[in-house]
This record gives structure tokens, C-alpha cells and sequence, in this order.
């Protein structure tokens, strides 16, 4: 069914140049740097997602219990939690380019320590978790690097071009991920599956190596990165007009919308509709081809419009895409609205960080991407933890109904407060 899903989710990307005809590569493939950047991205996220799921599998499989294998998979929100505004600060100071081939040599040697491990007869779920952990520590560096190397490789004129791009990479990654994953479980096995993965995050470190460009002077700065650093970028970004508002409506929306579409889909799907795990695939599928979709359409016509604008339309839309499902009653029509749904989704993550690129000094595009991040994960970590009792409480259609009318609130009070946000190119 996963090779049916990306199929589909392919034909449909490439029917979308006749649907928009100023989509072409010349205009989405900016330059080479660009392109390395964009494919070590999907290769790497693809092992994210891979590396996810066999994990799960094998925790359960040591010990069958779902509360050690949640415990386990919440050392993978820990470091973004712990040590992103750290991180952010080292994006500033250090070559960028640097940072993520460290990052990726480093996630290379973790995920190869878990076959090694086995078999030198030490693997353990606690182990698995410092693993787990590590790996995140090494995504929280590459992450703000990432971001924030954009801008010193394509003209501002093509930021929103080339978010869009790197946004598709990560979209990819949701339908080859599972699909790579599930193939290797069947042919090598839950532990080697873990030495395949290595060679993606290699990979990846080959295609950043392949970029060339001329770096920016590096700090001068002798002392290591400290707290200053970290409350300099706290006072810029609550002094600022449009950053401030931004990183508010960002937490708000995160809040309400992540937790419940997180665990509130494969419950509404179990318990509602009575179906199987193959119908959580095919929604989570139905996820990425939305987003791919949207992703074309902002790559085509997006600059046309005002980023604050396109952003905040984008929200009151994830939010109120997410109302119908309180009506569902077939798995055709939720994968429709989830379909819809996930057309808004890029409006929020490309416009946000072509925003932050178009007006954050470069030197401190890291510390402000590291809050983002912060913002994100450390919301959708609170959010599923307060899901799971609301499920319990209301069912999963009334929590959707809940979620979308907040989402949609949150985009409202944007519209209403965040007047400079608006006015933003």
C-alpha cells in the first residue's frame, strides 16, 4: 500500500506543472548548492523516519511494555527542550557548513552503535534511550545551521522558493521513510536495519560536503558560547515588532493543533472507525501528499504575496480544516479533509522561515531558529501529554472540533494584533 501512496503522491507533484505552470526546475533547483542541500535533506529525513520506527518496534519487541517505549521516545524531544537555545548560539558563531557535516557524522555513529551493541550482547531499552537522546542532540545542532546557512546560498528574492524546496524534502521523507522502513524490517531483520540507516545520515554528510560556497568571516570571539549570547537573543526577538508576535502565535497554534492531530488520528481511526494500522498509513500518506501540493502552489505563486499575510491565512485554515472531522464517518472522506488539511501546512512553515530570514540579522538567524524549534517541539510535547487525558475525556471528534476552532482563533488574534506581521514582504 506505501508504494501505491507514493506513487500517487509523485504523479500528483508532477501534474501539478500543468496545474502551475511557472513550476519548473530551473525555478525550484535555485543552483547546486542548493540541490546537494535539498537531496542530503531528503536522504537524511527518510533515515529520521526509518530510524523512528524501528526503534519502536524494537523497544516493544525487548520488553513489551508501551510505557517504556513512550518513555524512550520522549528522549528524542528532550534535547530540542534542554539545548536549543545553546544550539542557536553556535549556529551564529560557527561555520554553518561545519556544524551540520558534524552533526550528520555524528548521527551516523549513533545509529551504528545500536547493531554493535546488539552484538556485543549489551543492548538494552535504557541504552536505546541514551541513543535515542544522542541522536536528537546532534538534530538539534543541524537543525538552527541549517536554517540559517539558507540565505548565504540563494538571493533573498529566492527564499520562499527554496523553503519551499527544503519543505518538500521533508515531505518525501513521510512517504519513502516508512515505506524503506517497513521493507528493511521484512528483508534484514529490526537490529541490522539500523546499519542501513547509518549510511543515510552518511549520505547526507557527502552531499552537504559537496556544497562550495564563501564562507562568512567566523567569530573572533575566543570564550565559549555562553549565556549572554542566549539573553541577547531573548531581548532582540521582545523588543522586535514582528519576530515577537510571530513566536507567540507560533506557540499558541502549536499548542492547540500538534498534540491532538498527533494522537488524535490513529485514535479517531482505531476507535471511531474501527480500522487498522493500514488506514493510518494511507491518512499519514494522505499528510504528505497535501503538503506537497501546497508546497508546489507556494513555490509557484507564493512571492506574489505578502509573507505575514500568507502565514496567517495559512492558520486560521489549519485550524479550521480540521472542524469536519467531527462528521466523519468513512475513511474516503477523511482522507479528503486530511488532504485539504495539510495544503495549509506549508503556508506556516515556509512563510515562517522565509520571515526570519528576510528580517533577522545573520547573526543571529541561529538563536532565533533554536526558539522556533523550541517552540515547536517543546508545545507539541506538552500538547500530546494534555491530549491523551482530553481523548479520554471527550472522544477524538470533539477534541478535532475543539482543536480546529482554537487553531482558527489563534489566526483570527493574529489578524487582529499582529498588524506589523501583516505588513511584512
Amino acid at each position: 500500500m506505501w508504494s501505491s501512496i507514493s506513487g500517487f503522491s509523485v504523479f500528483l507533484f508532477s501534474c501539478s506543472q500543468s496545474v502551475f505552470p511557472d513550476l519548473n526546475l530551473r525555478n525550484i533547483f535555485q543552483n547546486r548548492n542548493l540541490t546537494f542541500l535539498w537531496i542530503g535533506q531528503m536522504v537524511s529525513q527518510s533515515g529520521d523516519s526509518i530510524y523512528q520506527i524501528g526503534l519502536m518496534w524494537l523497544v516493544l519487541s525487548l520488553t513489551g511494555s508501551e510505557s517504556v517505549t513512550g518513555l524512550v521516545a520522549m528522549a528524542s524531544y528532550l534535547p530540542a527542550v534542554l539545548i536549543s537555545l545553546y544550539a542557536g548560539v553556535v549556529a551564529d558563531r560557527y561555520n554553518r557548513r561545519k556544524i551540520m557535516l558534524s552533526a550528520d557524522a555524528v548521527r551516523a555513529i549513533i545509529v551504528l552503535a545500536v547493531p554493535v551493541a546488539f552484538m556485543f550482547g549489551f543492548l538494552n531499552p535504557v541504552l536505546l534511550g541514551i541513543n535515542a537522546f544522542a541522536l536528537a542532540i546532534a538534530a538539534t545542532f543541524f537543525n538552527p545551521a541549517r536554517d540559517s546557512f539558507i540565505p548565504q546560498i540563494v538571493p533573498k528574492d529566492g527564499l520562499m522558493r527554496a523553503n519551499s524546496l527544503i519543505q518538500t524534502s521533508w515531505q518525501f521523507s513521510l512517504l519513502l521513510g516508512p515505506a524503506l522502513a517497513g521493507l528493511l524490517l521484512y528483508s534484514v531483520g529490526n537490529v541490522n536495519l539500523f546499519a542501513v540507516d547509518s549510511l543515510a545520515y552518511a549520505a547526507s554528510f557527502i552531499f552537504i560536503l559537496l556544497i562550495r560556497h564563501r564562507p562568512a568571516a567566523e567569530s573572533s570571539f575566543r570564550e565559549k558560547p555562553g549565556i549572554h549570547e542566549i539573553r541577547e537573543g531573548l531581548v532582540w526577538v521582545l523588543k522586535h515588532p514582528v519576530i515577537l508576535p510571530l513566536l507567540l502565535i507560533t506557540i499558541a497554534d502549536n499548542l492547540f493543533i500538534m498534540g491532538p492531530a498527533i494522537v488524535g488520528t490513529p485514535v479517531l481511526i482505531k476507535k471511531d472507525l474501527g480500522l487498522g494500522a493500514e488506514a493510518y498509513a494511507l491518512i499519514m500518506g494522505c499528510y504528505a501528499v497535501g503538503m506537497l501540493l501546497g508546497t508546489a502552489g507556494l513555490i509557484t505563486i507564493g512571492h506574489r504575496f505578502r509573507k505575514g499575510k500568507v502565514l496567517l491565512v495559512g492558520m486560521m485554515l489549519d485550524g479550521l480544516t480540521f472542524i469536519p472531522i467531527y462528521f466523519v464517518t468513512s475513511i474516503e472522506a477523511l482522507a479528503l479533509i486530511i488532504v485539504i488539511h495539510s495544503l495549509s501546512i506549508p503556508m506556516l512553515t515556509v512563510t515562517r522561515a522565509s520571515l526570519i530570514q528576510s528580517l533577522v540579522p545573520r547573526k543571529m538567524t541561529g538563536r532565533i531558529f533554536a526558539l522556533v524549534n523550541l517552540s515547536v517541539v517543546g508545545m507539541s510535547a506538552l500538547s500530546a501529554g494534555m491530549s491523551g487525558f482530553a481523548l479520554e475525556l471527550w472522544g477524538a471528534r470533539t477534541v478535532f472540533l475543539i482543536i480546529g476552532i482554537g487553531g482558527a482563533l489563534c489566526g483570527l488574534l493574529g489578524w487582529i494584533f499582529a498588524v506589523n506581521l501583516r505588513r511584512q514582504e
